[in-house]
C-alpha cells in the first residue's frame, strides 16, 4: 500500500504522484475509475498531475477523491487528508479557486422572516387606518345641532314634546381588508448539460429544501421548488436554465462557478460573497 502521509503532500504535484501509484499499485487504468464512478477522466487526470486548477470546486473534488479509493481499494481517509493538505497549498500559492460555502441553514428562517414582515406591517398599518376612520365618525355624530324645529313646538306650547327623542342611528363603518399577499409561487427549472461536458449544483429553496448533483453528458434534472430559489452552478459555460419555458444558456465561462437566485419572473446573477450573505 503507498504511504499517503507526510509533509510532501502539501505539494498538489506530489499528492497526484501517490494518487497514481496507489491505483498501479491497485492494478487499475484511470479508465477502470472512470467506468466505475462515472466521473470525468479529465478531472482524474487532472488530480494525479496536481494540475488543481483545472478543477471544479473543493467540495465536489473531495467527492471524486473519495470515489477514487474506493474503487481502487484504499481507505479513504488518510487520501481526504492528504488531498485537503494539497489543495490549502495550492489556494495558498495562487490566491485562486475560492471553496464552495454552503448556504447556511438559517437561511430558510431569514426567508420566511422576509416574507411575513411585510404583511404583519400592512395589517397594522390597516388596523390604525380603521381605528381613526371610526373615530372620525363617532366625533361627526356627536357634534350634531338639535333640531330647530322641535326645540320651538316646546317653548310655543309650554308642554313637553310628546314625540320621544330619538337617539341618532349609529353609522357602521365598513372595512374592506386588502387581499392577503400571496406567498411566492412554486417554480419548475429544468438544469441541462451540453454532450460531453459536466457540471456541478446545489440549491436551496424558500423552505429550506436542498440538494447537490453532479450532471454530466448531456443529462438534464427537472426540479420543482419553493422560490425564491439560490442556486449555485459549477462549470456554468456547459450548462443551461429553463424557467417558465423560457431557456437561458451563456451563464459563465467553461469552468466558471456561478452563484444565481431564481424566481417566477426568471434569474438574477449574485455577486461573489452575496450568494452567503443574502
Amino acid at each position: 500500500m503507498v504511504d499517503l502521509t507526510g509533509e510532501s503532500l502539501g505539494d498538489p504535484a506530489a499528492f497526484g504522484e501517490q494518487l497514481r501509484r496507489t491505483r498501479e499499485g491497485a492494478g487499475l487504468r484511470i479508465e477502470d475509475i472512470v467506468v466505475e464512478t462515472k466521473v470525468s477522466k479529465s478531472v482524474f487526470e487532472a488530480l494525479e498531475e496536481g494540475r488543481f486548477s483545472h478543477l471544479p470546486e473543493r467540495v465536489f473534488c473531495r467527492s471524486f477523491v473519495a470515489q477514487y479509493a474506493r474503487t481502487v481499494g484504499v481507505d479513504e481517509g488518510p487520501i481526504l487528508e492528504a488531498f485537503d493538505l494539497a489543495w490549502a497549498s495550492y489556494c495558498a500559492s495562487s490566491g485562486a479557486h475560492t471553496n464552495l460555502v454552503l448556504i447556511d441553514d438559517d437561511l430558510g428562517t431569514a426567508i420566511r422572516w422576509r416574507f411575513w414582515i411585510p404583511i404583519a406591517a400592512g395589517v397594522l398599518i390597516l388596523l390604525i387606518a380603521a381605528a381613526v376612520i371610526l373615530r372620525s365618525s363617532t366625533s361627526m355624530d356627536h357634534g350634531l345641532a338639535p333640531d330647530p324645529r322641535r326645540s320651538g313646538a316646546s317653548r310655543s306650547t309650554g308642554e313637553p314634546a310628546t314625540r320621544p327623542s330619538s337617539k341618532p342611528t349609529p353609522k357602521h363603518v365598513s372595512k374592506q381588508l386588502p387581499t392577503p399577499l400571496a406567498p411566492e409561487t412554486t417554480i419548475e427549472l429544468r438544469v441541462e448539460v451540453d454532450p460531453g461536458e459536466e457540471c456541478w449544483i446545489h440549491y436551496r429553496d424558500r423552505e429550506g429544501k436542498t440538494g447537490q448533483r453532479l450532471l454530466g453528458d448531456g443529462h438534464h434534472l427537472n426540479l420543482e421548488l419553493a422560490g425564491p430559489v439560490k442556486l449555485t452552478i459549477g462549470n456554468a459555460g456547459a450548462a443551461k436554465i429553463t424557467i417558465g419555458g423560457r431557456t437561458y444558456g451563456d451563464l459563465g465561462l467553461p469552468g466558471q462557478v456561478i452563484h444565481t437566485e431564481i424566481s417566477d419572473g426568471g434569474f438574477t446573477r449574485l455577486v461573489p460573497g452575496e450568494a452567503d450573505h443574502s
